[in-house]
């Protein structure tokens, strides 16, 4: 489930011959299971990327290959999609689970300031049981001075088969020339919430 409580992924991708890099801390406040998670993309066209990531819990560590499309079909509504082969670092890189995500997102106001986003993730164990998630989120853009910006969302992770409550999530992103800055999190309700501290970059 390392998927859960990132940023939200939309559907476009970082561009032909450019650069993507994310990395984050996730942490539960009063428990000793801190994560991390690092990828770096790279723009092999206009619409499709490939890149490594890096999955980090306690007593765990994975190193993945993915392969990154999208599609800007409207300022209304836009497909995406990520497929993510991770190896177990602890276990003689063997491979361990297939990561599948489903980007949708679109503006819902003229000024596109007021937008929509949804994430679905199915994930693939060796040996084990398959999952299947969701989140989706409302989210507002709030322009700053010296082309700076500040984006709130808010919305609700849970399974594709509502097998356990809905967990509410928040967050929200500071952008600045080409970084965004994150503080997210959800189990909102759980004794102990998860937050997210994460940076990006686009070269």
């Amino acid at each position: 489930m390392s998927a859960i409580a990132q940023i939200p992924y939309y559907a476009g991708t970082v561009g032909n011959g450019k650069l993507y890099g994310y990395t984050s801390l996730k942490a539960r406040p009063g428990q000793n299971q801190q994560e991390t998670y690092t990828t770096f993309q790279y723009g092999l066209t206009s619409h499709l990327d490939a890149g490594i990531d890096l999955y980090t819990g306690p007593d765990c560590a994975y190193w993945g290959t993915l392969l990154r499309g999208g599609l800007p079909l409207s300022k209304w509504f836009n497909v995406g999609g990520e497929v993510i082969s991770s190896f177990d670092l602890n276990d003689n890189f063997r491979f361990f689970y297939l990561t599948s995500g489903l980007y949708l997102n679109g503006a819902i106001t003229a000024d596109s300031r007021l937008f929509w986003c949804s994430n679905t993730w199915w994930v693939r164990y060796r040996g084990g049981h398959d999952t299947y998630s969701n989140y989706e989120y409302l989210g507002y853009n709030i322009p700053l001075t010296q082309g700076r910006s500040l984006t709130p969302m808010v919305g609700a992770v849970h399974s594709w088969q509502f097998h356990d409550d809905l967990q509410p999530a928040a967050g929200l992103y500071f952008s600045f020339g080409n970084y965004n800055l994150y503080l997210w999190s959800h189990d909102l309700l759980a004794n102990h919430p998860r937050f997210v501290f994460g940076l990006d970059f686009v070269l």
